[in-house]
């Protein structure tokens, strides 16, 4: 037989007669059902705590075969190990492994480690048909309701038998860290002879504690050219990722170049992937990477950017690859966007005092000044991502430059270094003040808001 035999019983009306021949209703108990092979056991019989028996087997519903001695077993296949993240939804198997079973049944509960005798932990929800919750009560739990803060507890079964050896269930951890999680599991594989001898019940238990979170990667605008925070991706340049629990630590490549140059794939246990290949990564933090995408031979349009570390992958987020998504590095962001710029002498370009201990000049009319950024697209030669290059690849494409609305025709204008673009600029004629550097190549533009500070 699948499960326990339970009887219920509700009270009925019935009419009878008294001895004037009036007709009265009295209330009398009968057994209305006896469900055998269709519904799972009454709360507490899945070897769990509190209960008037450890499990079914040993309260007389089956008979037969000792507990846990048929030569099988009931596991929890739980998808990230026996870890959980507050909050997040996971899909959990019951496996019952029987050479001679026909149907299975079982029941199951989440109970939280400090209170295992009341504490519900979490909250199931059933996948698919076949399947109850019951309260501890007795009473079946909705599928969007509760069970009642007298009765917390919930206990998941079949609601019919099974002839797969696999169920599947979805659980929800409690939102906010409440410590190890107790599951509890008993499995019947039955004979389906219609009785209750020659079944066999199998017990489980599972401790499982809470884990890292998964990383996160924004979905909107979370994959970005590394300058201008511009959404998307070009092959070889510099990509930052932006999200939640994306790395455990904050630090850059440092110490982790191979002597052949190589840049690492992997940081801090933290790897990503780009259309499927590893990019090169510079630098994590729990919510930002910067790393330079792969080469991405010619792929245009949707690929997909997956983040991964210690806790598991992050959900695939569709970024769009591009020939060229141009942007200048900036040195600040705001009140005002000033450009990474250095003069050809080595002194860094900027209104004075622009940072606390670095000295910053204004241009000068005259001044050969260099500017950096990346994703302005394909060089002759093509520089290979992925490790140290030094040398001048010059772009594929001219590149459109104006600065305080006077065209600038850059001495040089291509890759100096892995993914970064250099601009070798002569400064116009123009007055003291601050002036909007554009730069275009394809008719597609850097940032705006971009300025240079000029001062005779």
């Amino acid at each position: 037989m699948l499960n326990l035999i339970r009887v219920r019983s509700r009270m009925s009306k019935l009419p009878f007669f008294n001895s004037r021949g009036r007709a009265i209703t009295i209330m009398v108990s009968l057994p209305m059902l006896v469900w055998a092979l269709i519904s799972g056991p009454d709360p507490r019989s899945e070897g769990g705590p509190g209960g008037p028996a450890a499990s079914c087997a040993q309260s007389g519903c089956h008979t037969g075969t000792a507990l846990n001695a048929g030569g099988g077993r009931v596991e929890l296949q739980f998808p990230d190990g026996l870890t959980y993240t507050p909050g997040v939804k996971q899909r959990i198997k019951v496996v019952i492994t029987d050479s001679t079973a026909r149907t299975y049944g079982y029941q199951l509960s989440a109970r939280l480690a400090s209170n295992e005798t009341a504490g519900q932990a979490g909250r199931f929800e059933t996948v698919g048909t076949g399947q109850l919750i019951l309260c501890q009560d007795g009473r079946e739990r909705s599928a969007s309701g509760n069970c009642a803060t007298a009765a917390p507890l919930e206990f998941l079964e079949h609601s019919r038998p099974s002839t797969a050896n696999t169920i599947e269930f979805d659980w929800t951890p409690p939102a906010a860290t409440a410590g190890n999680v107790r599951f509890y599991v008993a499995g019947n594989a039955a004979n389906g002879n219609g009785r209750n001898d020659g079944d066999k019940i199998y017990t489980a238990n599972y401790t499982v504690t809470t884990g890292s979170a998964r990383p996160t990667i924004t979905a909107t605008n979370g994959v970005t050219n590394g300058a201008s925070f511009s959404p998307g991706i070009v092959s070889g340049s510099w990509t930052t990722i932006f999200g939640t629990n994306l790395a455990t630590e904050t630090r850059d490549w440092t110490g982790a170049i191979d002597a052949a140059g190589n840049f690492p794939t992997t940081l801090g246990g933290v790897s990503v992937t780009i259309d499927g290949k590893a990019a090169s990564i510079y630098f994590i933090s729990p919510t930002q990477i910067n790393v330079q995408a792969p080469d991405l031979a010619g792929t245009t349009g949707p690929v997909q950017v997956i983040v991964r570390n210690a806790a598991g992958d992050s959900t695939p987020v569709s970024a769009t690859a591009a020939k060229e998504i141009p942007g200048l590095f900036l040195f600040t962001q705001a009140p005002k966007k000033h450009p990474a710029a250095v003069r050809a002498d080595g002194v860094f370009i900027g209104p004075a005092a622009l940072f606390q201990g670095v000295t910053t000049v204004p241009a000068k009319p005259g001044d050969v000044v260099l500017f950096f950024g990346t994703g302005f697209g394909p060089t002759n030669p093509p520089v290979a991502p992925g490790k140290i290059f030094n040398g001048a690849a010059p772009l594929v494409d001219n590149i459109v430059m104006r600065c305080g609305g006077m065209t600038i025709t850059p001495a040089f204008a291509g890759l100096s270094s892995s993914g970064l673009y250099q601009f070798n600029v002569t400064i116009p004629n123009l007055p003291n003040g601050e002036h909007n550097v554009e730069m275009q190549i394809n008719s597609t533009s850097i940032q705006t808001g971009v300025v240079l500070t000029v001062q005779r």
